[in-house]
């Protein structure tokens, strides 16, 4: 590339020229090597540069985990545009609205899942272009379009500080939120050469950014449609996968799945993971299980990995509640709610200073000057310092409630319930009244054949800790449901309790809760979801979003 300066787009297309006869992507039974993937991605960027797209204009490509995907996201970049992938299977409403919020130039979609979504935005947005990935009779055969044209290196259109993609960050609650990512990004972290990367989390999300650092550095990328752990194991002993990035909760699935015993796994070198709070119980059985290969990151949509536990360090039982040190270009300091720093020990605020901080919020100038200030990112999540600098999340400011003058934190609550020899897998979540009062629920997965109660269970949190933290109520359910990143659900748990609550009526609880206010927009309710689907992206700073 002739581009000054480091750029992500150009990294991703250096990588696959280094070694254009290798195998770059997989997904199913489909092999591309280096030059394939730069062939297309040349084709597809004069294909839509003769439909008229070039620098400055907005581009929303809504598709899962597949190489076109992947490889038009490359090809609009390479030609100024800036890309937005929204969670492809959110409500159709709601991917109009994300379309519209980005300034949609041109709408690229997957005609096999994504045609109903595609129509309903090309309604809503007429002066749009709309590209298929393959045949349709919803706008333009995209891959026929790009046949037509030349496969030679075109040079990049756009400048180091154009705006290269707004992501939307994880949350669950509040009106969507886009972080701006320009061109010229360091990569971080640094480039690991030969790695087979495993993506079974969504391509739209902090994956995509982790299969960008695999391709740039001259690997491979096996693109799997969703997380299933069969599959998973399966591609890992298949390929001899070496990365796989994966949420806890994901992660809890693979150690829980009958077939990991009889896999073989000796090729993975790091199973990363991020996106909630662990459980320090079961990082240690993975451990024991996968081997030292663990590497948890504290990550955010709007600046990447902040801290990092390595392998080694997943040995120092103590270290396991913390989210490991902050890397070496990055600062961490904790500040209380007046803005002066902390001492080691006390909770607060994490504000992080790092070179990949994002520019600010799309369109959202005053969120932007809330959540970016004198070159410190305030991230809304609370956490502490150690003396050693090992940083330990407590979780969102949102959902901290205060019970009586005490502040509960999710992941306190959460790790007492999972101490309890029937219970596999906890969650904490709160809900609020039309008068911002609300209660403290937590959704518990048991074990097969356990016959502890809801009751029992709240006495077990009082019993090991301030009975003040004892959630409002138990929501006993045979899996916890999880949206698109792997993370717990929040909206369909909500939407359970609410619907528990119409039924029991009021729980016992005297104290009344009160929800702690954010930055964002606390006790606004949440769109009620499903398992499976990606929950309402929103704003700043969503704890641990995977990268």
């Amino acid at each position: 590339m002739t581009e000054a300066g480091p750029t992500s787009t150009g990294l991703v297309l250096d990588g696959l020229a280094r070694e254009p006869g290798r195998v770059a992507l997989r997904c199913g039974g489909e092999a591309l090597t280096g030059q394939d993937c730069l062939d297309t991605v040349f084709r597809t960027a004069r294909a839509l540069e003769r439909a008229g797209l070039g620098r400055g204009d907005g581009v929303t490509v809504l598709a899962g985990n597949r190489p076109e995907a992947l490889l038009v996201r490359l090809a609009a970049n390479l030609i100024g545009c800036r890309v937005a992938m929204p969670f492809p299977d959110s409500p159709v409403s709601e991917l109009v609205a994300l379309a519209e919020f980005v300034e949609t130039t041109a709408l690229v979609f997957d005609p096999s899942t994504c045609s109903t979504s595609a129509g309903a935005i090309a309604r809503a947005l007429p002066s749009a272009g709309v590209f298929a990935l393959g045949p349709t009779a919803l706008g333009f055969d995209l891959p026929e379009l790009a046949a037509a044209c030349s496969p030679a290196p075109l040079e990049p259109r756009y400048r180091p500080a154009d705006v290269m993609a707004v992501r939307f960050t994880s949350g669950t609650t509040g009106r969507p939120k886009g972080v701006l990512q320009r061109f010229a990004r360091p990569p971080r972290p640094a480039l690991l050469s030969g790695a087979s990367f495993l993506l079974c989390t969504p391509l739209c999300h902090g994956g995509g950014t982790t299969a960008d650092l695999a391709l740039a550095a001259g690997g491979t990328v096996v693109l799997q449609e969703g997380f299933d752990a069969a599959e998973v194991l399966a591609a890992i002993e298949r390929y001899r996968v070496s990365r796989v990035h994966l949420s806890p909760h994901l992660l809890h699935a693979l150690l829980d799945h009958p077939l990991l015993a009889a896999t073989d796994t000796g090729s993975l070198r790091r199973v990363g993971y991020t996106g909630c709070p662990p459980s320090p119980r079961r990082l240690a059985e993975a451990t024991r299980r996968l081997g030292r290969v663990l590497h948890q990151t504290y990550s955010l949509t709007e600046c990447g990995p902040v801290s990092r536990l390595s392998p080694d360090e997943h040995l120092a039982p103590r270290l396991l509640t913390t989210a490991g040190r902050p890397y070496p270009d990055t600062a961490v300091r904790v500040l209380d709610e007046e803005g002066a720093p902390l001492p080691p020990g006390r909770t607060g605020e994490i504000c992080v200073r790092t070179p990949t901080a994002t520019a600010g919020y799309w369109r959202d100038p005053e969120l932007t000057e809330r959540v970016l200030r004198d070159g410190w990112l305030h991230t809304g999540d609370l956490g502490s310092l150690d003396a050693a600098g090992y940083l330990t999340v407590a979780g969102r400011r949102d959902p901290m409630a205060i019970v009586g003058g005490h502040n509960v934190f999710p992941l306190e609550v959460e790790e007492t319930l999972r101490m309890h020899p029937d219970v596999r897998e906890a969650v904490i979540f709160t809900t609020a009244d039309p008068e911002r009062l609300g209660r403290v629920h937590a959704a518990v997965a048991l074990t097969p054949g356990a016959r502890v109660t809801a009751e029992q269970l709240r006495r077990w949190v009082g019993e090991r800790g301030d009975p003040r933290c004892a959630p409002d109520a138990v929501l006993l359910l045979p899996a916890i449901p999880l949206n698109g990143l792997g993370k717990p659900d929040l909206p369909t748990l909500r939407a359970l309790a609410a619907e528990r609550t119409g039924r029991t009526g009021r729980t016992e609880r005297a104290e009344r809760t009160e929800l702690a206010e954010g930055p964002g927009q606390p006790g606004q309710p949440g769109q009620p979801g499903r398992p499976g689907r990606p929950g309402r992206p929103v704003s700043a700073t969503g704890a641990r979003e995977g990268v």
